[in-house]
């Protein structure tokens, strides 16, 4: 497993992180108050009040980013989706990724200007631990930058 430095976020790598040292990294981050709308779901102030409103259906996760949304969502259910719902779940984050790049013209615009690799792991003290359970949101982020980037120009070389 590939070991990061969290001193070289922004050099060697982008940490998906509420506290990453990146713009960018912060943004793509559930936490982050990019407010977006989905067909059949409505408004969401970010992507971790959609998460938490998918388990619980509480109306008022969607005026909430940040730690406020994690914190209350997790008051109102401990469970997990049955392991035979994940993947619908899934689906159902990659959209708001999608809606959440197409309606913040600036984190579009940083998505697409970047070119280092995409992690996600947390700082305690001096360990670095990386959540297996996010990889697949990390993948869905670096598969989806490369299809843009090759829809948009042809090919991903460079581009600046």
């Amino acid at each position: 497993m590939v070991q990061y430095n969290p001193e070289e976020d922004g050099i060697t790598h982008i940490n998906i992180h509420s506290k990453g040292k990146t713009e960018l990294g912060r943004l793509l981050s559930n936490f982050a108050h990019t407010p977006f709308w989905l067909q059949g779901a409505g408004r969401f102030e970010s992507v971790e009040g959609y998460w938490f409103w998918l388990h619980t259906g509480n109306e008022l996760l969607r005026e909430m980013h940040g730690f406020q949304a994690k914190k209350y969502g997790s008051m109102l259910t401990r469970s997990q989706l049955p392991s035979d719902d994940f993947e619908v779940f899934k689906d159902s984050i990659k959209k708001a990724f999608i809606a959440k790049l197409d309606q913040n013209q600036n984190v579009l615009d940083l998505f697409l200007e970047s070119e280092l690799p995409f992690t996600h792991y947390y700082v305690y003290g001096e360990k670095v631990v990386i959540p297996k359970q996010h990889q697949w949101q990390v993948d869905f982020w670096e598969s989806y930058r490369k299809e843009l980037k090759e829809g948009l120009y042809g090919t991903t070389s460079g581009i600046r």
